[in-house]
């Protein structure tokens, strides 16, 4: 079963606290903005990362991952090209199960080229960080 939101979120956060970021602000699941916003103590960056979880009934469809995936990808592809954004970089944090590890498979291209970074999080809490960086040319 994938964690919910508030799990994926949580877990992105003691992430980040952990491996060098400051700032590290995160709201509680539902609530509206930026689910987190974090500054990357090495370089000043400032980034945003929009988490999506698993569903409340606790199942591993498809549809559901397709669905929360894909959400978290147009959210932040949307950042990336907005003006007067609070942000340089952009994440989203999603659970790790076998729906949605495949959805994200399938989006990979997209968030490399568009330099959108992800955090995928394990029920165990466990994180896995992918770093895309944004194109320069």
């Amino acid at each position: 079963m994938p964690l919910r939101e508030q799990g994926v979120v949580d877990a992105i956060e003691a992430w980040l606290q952990a491996n060098g970021f400051s700032a590290v602000k995160a709201i509680k699941a539902g609530a509206r903005g930026y689910d987190i916003a974090a500054t990357r103590g090495d370089t000043g960056e400032r980034w945003l990362i929009e988490a999506k979880g698993g569903a409340y009934s606790g199942a591993d469809t498809s549809n559901d991952a397709w669905s929360r995936t894909g959400a978290a990808f147009l959210m932040t592809a949307g950042w990336r090209f907005q003006n007067d954004i609070p942000g340089e970089r952009f994440a989203i944090g999603i659970p790790s199960s076998r729906w949605f590890d495949i959805h994200l498979r399938r989006m990979s291209p997209a968030l490399e080229y568009l330099g959108i970074s992800v955090f995928q999080v394990r029920d165990e809490g466990t994180v896995t960080f992918t770093e895309n960086r944004p194109r320069t040319e």
